[in-house]
Formats: C-alpha cells, sequence, structure tokens
C-alpha cells in the first residue's frame, strides 16, 4: 500500500515538525503521570529543543526517568483532517556549548521572542526576558515516530524507528 521511501518518510517528519510549534510531552515519575505542551524548534535529525524552568513537573519527571512520549498536532474540528506525529524517546539537559546556537535557531523561528527581550512592554514581559538567559533549554532525542495522516485514509500511519544510530521503517 506503501511504496514511500525512509528518505521520504523522514521528509514527511521533518516538513511536519517545521510547520508546527508546539510539542505535548508526558512524562512520569514512581508516583504519577504528567503532560506539558511547550514552544520548540527541530533540528534535521529530528530532535527537539524546547525552554522549560527546573521547577516544573514534567522536568521534575525527566530527572527521575529521561523516557517520553510526545505528540506534535494541529487541532482540527473532524476526524478525516487529523495529522499529527506521536513519538517516544528521552530528554536531556542541553550543554553549554550548544546553547547560545540553539537560543539563536529558536529566536530565528519564534521572532515575537526578540522583540520582547529587546523591548519587554510590560511587568511580565520584562520577567520573562530576565528569565530567558537562564531558563533550562532540553532537547528530546526520539528513538520512534508514528506519522498519522487520516486526510490520506482513516488509520492511516507510516512508522520509523531508530536502530543503531539510524532511522528504519517499521512494516
Amino acid at each position: 500500500m506503501n511504496s514511500e521511501s525512509l528518505q521520504d518518510i523522514i521528509l514527511r517528519v521533518q516538513e511536519f515538525l517545521n510547520n508546527h510549534n508546539t510539542v505535548s510531552i508526558a512524562s512520569k515519575n514512581n508516583e504519577s503521570v504528567w503532560a506539558a505542551t511547550v514552544f520548540y524548534i527541530s533540528d534535521t535529525d529530528m530532535n527537539l529543543y524546547f525552554l522549560s524552568s527546573d521547577k516544573t513537573q514534567h522536568i521534575g519527571n525527566i530527572q527521575t526517568d529521561e523516557n517520553v512520549a510526545i505528540t506534535v498536532y494541529k487541532d482540527v474540528e473532524d476526524w478525516q483532517s487529523i495529522q499529527g506525529l506521536q513519538g517516544t524517546g528521552q530528554i536531556s539537559e542541553v550543554g553549554s556549548s550548544d546553547r547560545d546556537k540553539i537560543l539563536a535557531d529558536y529566536i530565528k523561528k519564534y521572532v515575537f521572542l526578540d522583540e520582547l527581550l529587546q523591548n519587554p512592554k510590560d511587568e511580565q514581559e520584562k520577567k520573562i526576558a530576565e528569565q530567558f538567559t537562564n531558563i533550562g533549554l532540553y532537547v528530546y532525542k526520539p528513538n520512534f515516530f508514528r506519522i498519522i495522516d487520516n486526510s490520506i485514509s482513516f488509520g492511516f500511519k507510516q512508522e520509523l524507528v531508530m536502530k543503531d544510530d539510524s532511522w528504519t521503517i517499521r512494516s
């Protein structure tokens, strides 16, 4: 039924990630599960980078267990329009040597941040600007992606699995 190559599917995932802004992250600790939605940027390896305080529930959970599930999707009103990504992987804090470049890319995608950081308009924006340079920067490194696309057909899916540091198609 599906004759797309591995590269075609990877490009589909990359395009989907580049065309969306928020990811929901499901994490867990020894007592409960939690979900949080954050803005992200992605790279060509389909890693997702996001900002978050180390005081949040999801970052606290990740310090206990780095394994997470994610979803990226657009809210729609009918089932035939559902398109999205589901994935699993690990989250860790980004090292200081990569931080400046990733933050610059983050500001490039979210242009409203540049104005906010340069000229905060109110106390809330001043608080955000002050926290921006010290807030935690994290990376989600995927090991599995499932593409869902009901616009192709109901229940259409394609799956990628990381195996020996390379993506493969799960059939």
